[in-house]
């Protein structure tokens, strides 16, 4: 009997697997991941993949059954806005959102914010009203260090900027257009003065609290502890209106405002004698009034 020869069997072919997602595609997921996450109501998952041209597209996993939950085009709608302050060009409609590149409107539109917020940061006052006061909080039922601790998290909620940009930690952000890549660095330095003045309002709101606990326990008088240490921080609170000319811009460049003073350059310049005192104080004195006067007029 014969029998044919087997024929020869092709090797096994192998399917391709998934591509892995370079590292940089993979950060903004995460950080877009973060943003929408913040912005959608608490239970609902949110999905982020690769669209294939290129970009970010997210949609929403869980079914928007959860109760009080708005419609998908205005929960895809408000992802878009925040992922836009980022700086990307975004487009959302009911099904997905959709992140795109880098846009140079965007970037110019969150330069302007951080500046922004640059301005209402330089203002401590509502700050130091709001630590003396303690979160509302007692200080006979919690420690000074956890009362300061409540304190720090109300302020910083109220700030908003710091749990915004914990949202981009360890994202690093790249172009290829030379025209993009100054607006991201200029995002970048801008981003670093914003927690750098939050973090002041931070370490101000613990120092003062402190503060009050500290002399509520000496005459366990809480208003009169609030109003001292209130009054006590006024002086450094307000270091920069006393001071004329050592920080302001030249005459000679117009439009240019005083670049941002810190805490710490505040409590220093209230600690010297000349600019430290109110202004108040110095009136009844001629000589100063008239060194002060020559000044403003120099201005």
């Amino acid at each position: 009997m014969s029998i044919e020869p087997r024929a020869q069997v092709a090797p096994e072919r192998v399917l391709p697997g998934p591509v892995p997602v370079a590292p940089e595609a993979a950060a903004q997921q995460r950080v877009v991941q973060r943003i929408c996450a913040r912005v959608a109501p608490e239970g609902m998952r949110i999905g982020v993949g690769d669209l294939p041209p290129g970009g970010l597209q997210v949609w929403i996993e869980t079914p928007v059954d959860i109760a009080a939950a708005p419609e998908s085009w205005v929960l895809h709608h408000r992802m878009a806005r925040e992922v836009a302050l980022v700086g990307w060009h975004c487009e959302a409609d009911a099904d997905r959102l959709l992140v795109l590149g880098w846009s140079a409107a965007c970037l110019h539109n969150r330069v302007r914010l951080l500046q922004s917020g640059l301005r209402r940061l330089a203002d401590f006052e509502h700050t130091a009203q709001r630590a003396v006061q303690l979160d509302g909080q007692d200080p006979d039922d919690e420690p000074p260090a956890q009362v300061a601790a409540a304190v720090c998290s109300s302020i910083e909620r109220r700030l908003r900027w710091p749990e915004r940009l914990a949202e981009l930690a360890g994202f690093e952000r790249s172009s290829e257009l030379p025209h993009l890549q100054l607006l991201l660095a200029q995002v970048a330095g801008l981003e670093t003065k914003v927690a750098r003045a939050c973090e002041e309002h931070l370490v101000m709101a613990r120092v003062l609290a402190r503060a009050v606990c500290e002399q509520y326990t000496r005459h366990r008088d809480l208003h009169r502890a609030q109003r001292d240490v209130l009054a006590e921080s006024r002086r450094w609170v307000h270091a920069s209106t006393m001071i004329r000319g050592s920080a302001g811009a030249r005459p000679s460049t117009p439009g240019v405002g005083r670049p941002h003073m810190g805490l710490t350059e505040r409590r220093i310049a209230a600690s010297v004698i000349n600019h430290g005192v109110p202004r108040v104080t110095r009136a009844a004195t001629a000589p100063r009034a008239d060194h002060l006067g020559r000044t403003e007029d120099a201005r």
